[in-house]
């Protein structure tokens, strides 16, 4: 039975116990099926609206009678237990699921919204499908810039971008590469998104006082050689972060700015000495995740001369050495494989600003600004995110459409 057929069925109809469990299970299979990464439930006045968002983008699967709302709602408070009566806050949970051998974790939001309570969940598949660094898009100078810093004895390595752009999960990729019975490996996370096997991985529980500061403090008296941490959000953790590199440990972190530059500086905003951070930094890297064109429904894509022109400009400004040949793009036409959207999977599009010659970290000690260090990055062999996503374009992995849209290119 399809899930539109389930949510039609006269029990669903009746909001019977058993038939709604039998739906939420249907929703979850649907969700791990179509590889989404988030499931809504959003109640409006006469329906209730179940969204996924895959690849990135929200697309809406079903929609349920309202009658139903209320014990869906309350059947997955069940699951991740909580209080059921409970309608006027905001309540987090987690639930664990098994399928086909696989196990997942739902971690979900319900808020109290005008039309009823609204579900946010966030669906991961656990640290034995942790995507290889080989598997995630990068090109093999990036792939050798990245390998080079993480295997040095210490240092800082930030990883910055939006949220939901991979930033955690590149991180524990690189963490699980290095990992080692002679590594000494400490993670502080809000929450633990992958376990991982042999290394001390603490959650943060703000309302006893642990924080990500109070962690890092811990791990500084614990003997690591490697520590990670899940969340930067303020001056306090990332001076501790800075501390902990600069006295020989190699320290992974994620921080939230548009491009590699822009977190040099987002660290200079948050009070970081720029000596201290000259004197760390390995690598900055800033990523985005862009969908890949659907294999079955590929087809080639025809842009103006004019286009083609300005794209060649850009991609050659951002560090991309434009082919001799005339290239060729292409898009997806929509197919039933990919929902008619023209794409499945993502793949990640990276820039890495490293601080291998003595200049850039001149630069960094005079706190410099966003352009003379995207400037001195470039000419150092930095590729930009805009210019590696086209070279993927070019490569016939994604469309130009896309790269714009995940690089926020909006003046085109």
């Amino acid at each position: 039975m399809t899930l539109q057929e389930q949510a039609a069925s006269p029990a669903v109809l009746g909001a019977e116990e058993e038939a709604v469990i039998r739906l939420l299970s249907k929703i979850i299979d649907a969700a791990i099926a179509d590889r989404a990464s988030d499931i809504h439930i959003d109640p409006s006045r006469r329906e209730t609206k179940v969204r996924f968002r895959i690849d990135g983008v929200m697309q809406e699967v079903v929609s349920l009678p309202k009658n139903v709302h209320a014990a869906l709602i309350a059947r997955f408070k069940i699951m991740g237990d909580l209080d059921v009566a409970e309608r006027r806050t905001i309540q987090d949970g987690h639930i664990r699921i098994q399928h086909e051998g696989k196990e997942f974790d739902l971690r979900m939001t319900i808020m109290p919204a005008v039309r009823g309570e609204k579900l946010a969940a966030r669906l991961i598949a656990q640290a034995g499908d942790a995507i290889g660094l080989e598997n995630v898009g990068y090109r093999e100078p990036d792939m050798k810039r990245l390998e080079k810093c993480m295997h040095s004895p210490c240092g800082l390595m930030i990883f910055s971008g939006p949220t939901g752009c991979g930033k955690v999960t590149i991180m524990t990729s690189v963490v699980k590469q290095l990992m080692h019975p002679q590594i000494n490996v400490m993670t502080v996370e809000d929450p633990v998104t992958f376990v991982l096997p042999g290394a001390t991985q603490v959650m943060v529980n703000r309302k006893v006082g642990l924080t990500e500061a109070q962690a890092i403090r811990g791990f500084l008296r614990a003997d690591p050689d490697i520590i990670m941490i899940g969340n930067m959000p303020n001056l306090e953790t990332a001076e501790l972060a800075v501390q902990a590199a600069i006295t020989g440990h190699l320290v992974l972190a994620p921080l939230h700015a548009d491009d590699a530059p822009q977190a040099v500086k987002r660290l200079f905003d948050m009070g970081v000495e720029p000596f201290l951070l000259s004197h760390c930094l390995l690598m900055v890297q800033s990523q985005r995740l862009a969908r890949k064109i659907c294999s079955n429904c590929k087809q080639k894509a025809d842009y103006p001369e004019k286009f083609m022109t300005d794209l060649r400009k850009r991609a050659e400004a951002g560090g991309l050495v434009w082919p001799d040949k005339a290239p060729t793009f292409f898009k997806g036409k929509g197919c039933d494989h990919c929902r008619n959207t023209g794409y499945s999977g993502r793949i990640g599009i990276f820039e890495i600003l490293t601080m291998e010659k003595k200049e850039m970290r001149e630069l960094i000690a005079e706190r410099a600004s966003v352009e003379e260090i995207r400037k001195m990055a470039i000419a150092d062999g930095m590729t930009t995110m805009l210019a590696d996503g086209i070279y993927k374009a070019l490569e016939g992995k994604t469309t130009i459409e896309e790269v714009v849209r995940v690089t926020y290119t909006a003046d085109w």
